[in-house]
């Protein structure tokens, strides 16, 4: 579940909440602080990622937490170069608009 709340920083339109909990996170929170967040995240995907191939080849995981964690870190990179071509794309909008 933890993975979904990461998930739903960078989502435009967060996924619900099952019913009866209640959300902990702050909800005053600014657009730089959750950028952050997030960037942060995706930075510790790919050290665990790098940590994992380190293990696997000394032998002391398999092969598939591996790529779990190569993966996981694959996922959350591609998503981030979304959101930020995304943010690109509306600034470049805004710029264009005539005043």
């Amino acid at each position: 579940m933890s993975e979904i709340k990461n998930i739903n920083l960078l989502l435009p339109n967060k996924l619900s909440e099952p019913s009866g909990s209640k959300s902990t996170e702050k909800s005053d929170l600014s657009f730089s602080d959750v950028l952050k967040k997030s960037i942060e995240q995706v930075n510790d995907a790919q050290i665990q990622a790098d940590a994992a191939i380190k293990k696997a080849m000394s032998g002391e995981t398999d092969i598939h937490d591996t790529m779990i964690a190569i993966q996981k870190a694959d996922v959350s990179l591609k998503l981030m170069m979304e959101v930020r071509n995304k943010l690109l794309e509306a600034y470049q909008d805004i710029m264009r608009t005539q005043v």
